[in-house]
């Protein structure tokens, strides 16, 4: 059974209507004044995808090989203004997400009232991932924002069918593409609550929505004709990761299934499971199906995804800007008041210590025990750069060559003062990324080379040279690298001679 919900409006509710608005842009302005400090000190080296998405940035394009370009058009915007620091680097991330978090705000106002409109932005502010989102950057962070601003602009062409939503919803969709692919998947969401909810001039008749689908495949048409001219290097390599193989993963996902307990919060992620087969029975309003549907279905094909193969646990992000207001409006409106207040509580003390341990995330600075170390994954670029900047200097190097995405990403960050020029190695075939694409030794074939990895035999590179001296083998003190391998290359034969 599917309700409408409506309320006449008063002097009074119009009042505390203003108050919740008010306290809505107080606690978010909070959070993102709390996270920006956080930022400044935040002592956690780049992730590899970060240093490839700032490396990115410095070759403006309309694609690159895993991603489409938004991200790295932000980033080199951002940086041209603040410098290539870690924080400028990341100092979107806080920034979106709050934007993103003001948008659930105006959605859930709209759809219920001012006080579901806060608490659900507050709650999307404070989700655990969102919290551990804000420390770094990547490529959901844009899109969520559009998302949000997607939802929203659907919301009010159905409401009104002018032209102006129609264009909001067409630059939000467009550049949601340019920012991940999974903005598709709106489409997808879109057409499914139009077929449930169709007592209204159906969304699929109207020309307006049409029109703004049009528009979006225009400002999206730049990154399918850079795909053409390269291979369909993006859509290759996403068709790559989805990686369908023979059987069924029911460990994949009961995995991906419980970490989704530790995206959205293990409460409010419980009473969404609850709602999706609870409210159907119960009774369900108009505006609970146009959440469920702008929701439900992401996460149900990540699961079916997880299924057939893996999924990443940030994977059906896009799922929880809808749930969250879903829940949102349940706490506040329809079971007990403490659900709200632990959850917030849980949300609280993630974003405290979140905010804190990255100014303490260096090997013994934090109270763990030994062997535990979750910043691993962003530690020991400095080191490596430092080692390579001393073999390099004072020498006759022509360039630095890396034998993995990894490798190249970081160092053509943290060595990006050196003169000396960072290359990929590629071994011919089909690039396996960006930097075997754009970056590749062999297009060059400069020398002498200084060529560094982390293999303990890479035979099948120096067996390529004449003359291969081993420089230096030296232990990292922190990271996931222990150790790396320096190599003086010069006297290149190809592939297929031997020492």
């Amino acid at each position: 059974m599917i309700a409408n919900q409506t309320a006449l409006p008063n002097d009074s509710q119009s009042m505390k209507d203003r108050g919740w608005k008010q306290l809505g842009l107080m606690v978010l302005g909070a959070i993102l004044a709390v996270r920006i400090v956080s930022l400044w000190f935040n002592n956690t080296e780049l992730f590899f995808d970060e240093a490839q998405y700032w490396a990115w940035g410095k070759e403006p394009a309309f694609g690159y090989f895993s991603k489409p370009p938004l991200l790295a058009w932000i980033i080199g915007v951002i940086t041209a203004i603040f410098g290539d620091s870690e924080f400028a680097i990341r100092l979107v991330s806080p920034v979106l997400h709050t934007a993103t978090a003001a948008m659930i705000g105006l959605i859930a106002a709209r759809l219920f009232d001012e006080k579901t409109g806060f608490w659900s932005a507050v709650l999307y502010a404070t989700l655990p991932a969102v919290s551990l989102s804000s420390t770094v950057i990547s490529t959901d962070v844009p899109l969520l924002f559009l998302w949000s601003v997607a939802l929203y602009a659907f919301l009010r062409l159905e409401e009104r069918n002018d032209i102006g939503s129609a264009i909001l919803l067409a630059v939000a969709i467009g550049l949601g593409m340019l920012a991940k692919y999974a903005m598709l998947y709106f489409l997808a969401c879109a057409i499914l609550y139009s077929l449930i909810v169709s007592d209204r001039p159906h969304m699929l008749a109207r020309s307006k929505f049409w029109l703004a689908l049009g528009g979006a495949l225009l400002l999206f048409a730049p990154n399918i004709i850079w795909n053409f001219q390269n291979s369909f290097a993006t859509v290759g390599h996403t068709g790559e990761n989805i990686g369908w193989g023979g059987g069924l993963h029911l460990v994949s996902l009961s995995e991906f299934l419980g970490s989704q307990f530790g995206v959205m919060g293990p409460l409010l992620f419980g009473i969404f499971l609850a709602a999706i087969f609870r409210l159907p029975i119960e009774g369900i309003n108009r505006q609970q199906v146009f959440l469920l549907c702008f929701s439900v279905p992401v996460l149900v094909i990540i699961c079916f995804q997880a299924l057939m193969s893996k999924a990443y646990a940030n994977w059906a992000a896009l799922t929880y800007v809808a749930a969250t207001i879903l829940v949102a409006d349940l706490m506040v409106n329809r079971i007990p008041q403490w659900w709200l207040r632990v959850s917030m509580t849980i949300h609280a003390v993630v974003f405290a210590v979140l905010a804190i341990a990255v100014a303490f995330s260096q090997p013994g600075q934090l109270p763990l025990p030994e062997g535990v170390n979750p910043f691993v994954r962003m530690q020991g670029s400095r080191e490596m750069a430092a080692t390579i900047r001393q073999a390099v200097s004072g020498q006759d190097y022509k360039v630095i060559v890396s034998d993995n995405r990894r490798g190249a990403s970081l160092m053509i960050y943290y060595l990006r003062d050196e003169n000396v020029p960072i290359r990929s190695w590629f071994d011919g075939g089909r690039p396996n990324d960006h930097f075997e694409m754009t970056r590749a030794w062999q297009d060059e074939k400069l020398e002498p080379v200084l060529y560094f990895t982390w293999s303990r035999n890479p035979a099948a590179i120096i067996s390529q040279f004449n003359d291969a001296e081993l420089v230096s083998e030296t232990p990292l003190a922190s990271g996931e690298i222990s150790r790396i391998w320096l190599y003086r290359l010069a006297g290149y034969r190809g592939s297929g001679s031997s020492q």
